[in-house]
Parts: structure tokens; C-alpha cells; sequence
């Protein structure tokens, strides 16, 4: 069963379920996931809770100990489990066994970082989302992340203008630790309410945290408003040119290549195959091939010379002029104004 973040504490009510599987990248949310675990577990009994971190060197038997052993002052305890990226064979059937180990009085929580497509359909995962619970708990799309932002406003007991929960989704987009801090900080002022866009920017510090990934997302949606955005923040964060233009460069690669087997009429599954997309990823690319003809693909690629050269001359200006460029030029079809149309 899965179940989002929002919907999880009305879950939790109809009763717990032997495991939870709590996946993705946004910490608070699966900080939150994970306590709200352990006090409903609290109330029922669960007194007793083991945290395994799985890396090298973890002694496994002191896992399967905590998983047999009966306390003499608890009778139902908790395992938990954070778990690295990748989970390889070994690692697979230690889970699996664990998962056998089951009972009323053993509650098992597995955490980690995103899972995609290929680990969801692991023998492992599927036999335990079926037998739990999994809470993906990754960022809000950004259209539904004004809806997270007024949620988390009412929760403290507060309310904003329209205005002023937009105000609050340009200033932490990518960090929404930061975002319920900064409400829960504005608890204490008593603000008037509804909360307007002038008092915030009276009150709050912007900390909006990106990663080169999402601006490649971005990018590929064809979303370069919100990508100039997120190119200002890294830079305000010291992300250096040179990272991007990496990350950059190889996007344009695969672009390229793909560009070119559609041309020939080559089915593209067997290419994403190859190229190990994920398929979660697939869709994207797919509407930037659409949207961007193999000519505007090699206007792009003039650009990225021009960024190589900036970078070669530590002109860190004109580099980041460069990406900015760049990202406008992932927008659609049409020819670049710093660039002459490139022939196809």
C-alpha cells in the first residue's frame, strides 16, 4: 500500500501495520513520517526501539538478535533500518529474512534515499509494501507545493494571503525544513493574520536550496523561468560553473544521442535501456526531444563551447551569462538571438 505524507497521520489511525517503508530525498518529511511512526507505536506498546544504520561493517547478527530478542521490560519493540542507495542481492535477502521475522510484537521500519522504478519492483520491496505501508516522501511537485505550503501555515495556526504562501514557495523552494521553521518561528511573533507578503519579507530570510539536478529537470520540462531561478540560487550557494557545465554537458550527450536515433527511426526503449535512464526520467526527456529539433540541440552544443571556453579562461561572468543562455534556450524550437540557426 502506498500512501503519501499528507494523508499518512490519517493512516496511522486506522492502526499499524507489521512495516513501514518510509523512501526519498526531502528529510522533513521523512523525519516527520518516522516519528509519527514511533509515537503511535509508543501508545501501543512499542517501548523498545533498535536503529540500524546499513553500511559497511554492520555486525548483521545483532539485527537478527534484536529481531528474536523478547526485553524483560517490553514485550513489543521496533527495528529500524536506514538503507543505502543501492540495495544489492545480499543485502536484498537479509531484508527478505528479516521480513519472515514478523510478528504482532515486532514492528519493522525501513528507510532511505528515492527508489526508482527498477528497486520498486524488487522481489523484496513488493512482498513488504504489500504486507505495509510505503510513504514516499520526497518534494512536492511544484504545482502542488503552494497546497503543501498552506497546509503547513493551518498547521501552526496560522493563515496567509494567496500572495504571501506564493511569496513563501519562491523563498524555499527545495528546502522545506527551512520553510516549517521559518513558520514555526513566526508562531512566536503573533503575526496579524492573514499573514500579507509584506510582513514576511519583513520577517524571513530566503534559504531556497537546489541541487544541479532539478535544474536539469527543469530544463527538460522546458520550465526556464523557474531554471533561472534555481540557477541564481546555486550561485548563490558558491555552486561552482564548472559542476553545472559537467552536468550539463552530459544531458546534451544523451539528448544528442537520442535525437539521432529518433531521426533514424530507431524505437528509443532500447536506448534508454542502454543509457540506464530510469524510467521516471524517460517522460521528461522524451518532451525535450519533442519540443527541441536536432538543430536547436546543435545551437545548444555552440553554447556549451562558449561556456568551455569562459571556464578555460576563468571568466566566471561570462560563464554563468552563458548557462543562463543555455537554459533559455531549452524553451522550444526557436533559434537562439545570440547564436546564428545552426544547419540540421
Amino acid at each position: 500500500m502506498r500512501v503519501y505524507p499528507e494523508q499518512f497521520a490519517d493512516h496511522l489511525k486506522a492502526g499499524l501495520k507489521p512495516c513501514y517503508l518510509v523512501f526519498g530525498e526531502e528529510p522533513l518529511l521523512k523525519l516527520e513520517a518516522i516519528d509519527a511512526i514511533r509515537q503511535v507505536a509508543v501508545k501501543q506498546g512499542f517501548d523498545e526501539r533498535h536503529s540500524f544504520v546499513v553500511e559497511a561493517g554492520l555486525d548483521w547478527n545483532q539485527v537478527y538478535d534484536a529481531c528474536q530478542a523478547m526485553s524483560l521490560f517490553s514485550a513489543r519493540q521496533i527495528i529500524e533500518l536506514e538503507l543505502p542507495a543501492k540495495v544489492d542481492k545480499d543485502l536484498a535477502a537479509r531484508i527478505t529474512e528479516i521480513g519472515k521475522q514478523l510478528h504482532p510484537d515486532l514492528l519493522l521500519v525501513l528507510s532511505g534515499p528515492r527508489l526508482n522504478q527498477t528497486q520498486m519492483k524488487a522481489a523484496w520491496f513488493d512482498k513488504l509494501s504489500q504486507l505495509g505501508t510505503y510513504v514516499p516522501v520526497n518534494h512536492p511537485e511544484p504545482r502542488f507545493f503552494p497546497r503543501w505550503m498552506s497546509a503547513r501555515f493551518q498547521r501552526f495556526g496560522l493563515k496567509a494571503l494567496p500572495d504571501a504562501i506564493n511569496f513563501m514557495c519562491h523563498a524555499y523552494e527545495g528546502n522545506l525544513l527551512a520553510a516549517s521553521q521559518e513558520i514555526e518561528k513566526l508562531t512566536l511573533l503573533s503575526p496579524p493574520q492573514p499573514i500579507s507578503v509584506a510582513y514576511l519579507q519583513e520577517t524571513i530570510i530566503r534559504h531556497a536550496h537546489f541541487t544541479p539536478f532539478q535544474l536539469i529537470d527543469c530544463l527538460l520540462e522546458g520550465k526556464v523561468n523557474r531554471a533561472q531561478r534555481i540557477l541564481l540560487a546555486l550561485r548563490a550557494e558558491g555552486t561552482e560553473p564548472g559542476m553545472l557545465a559537467w552536468t550539463l554537458c552530459r544531458e546534451l550527450e544523451q539528448l544528442t544521442e537520442l535525437a539521432l536515433a529518433a531521426r533514424a527511426g530507431q524505437p528509443l526503449v532500447e536506448h534508454f535501456s542502454r543509457l540506464r535512464i530510469w524510467q521516471s526520467r524517460q517522460q521528461l526527456i522524451q518532451q525535450a526531444l519533442t519540443r527541441l529539433p536536432f538543430g536547436k540541440i546543435q545551437q545548444l552544443w555552440q553554447l556549451m563551447a562558449q561556456l568551455d571556453d569562459a571556464q578555460r579562461r576563468f571568466d566566471t561572468e561570462q560563464a554563468w551569462l552563458m548557462l543562463q543562455t543555455l537554459a533559455l534556450g531549452f524553451r522550444d524550437a526557436a533559434p537562439l538571438p545570440l547564436l546564428e540557426p545552426a544547419s540540421c
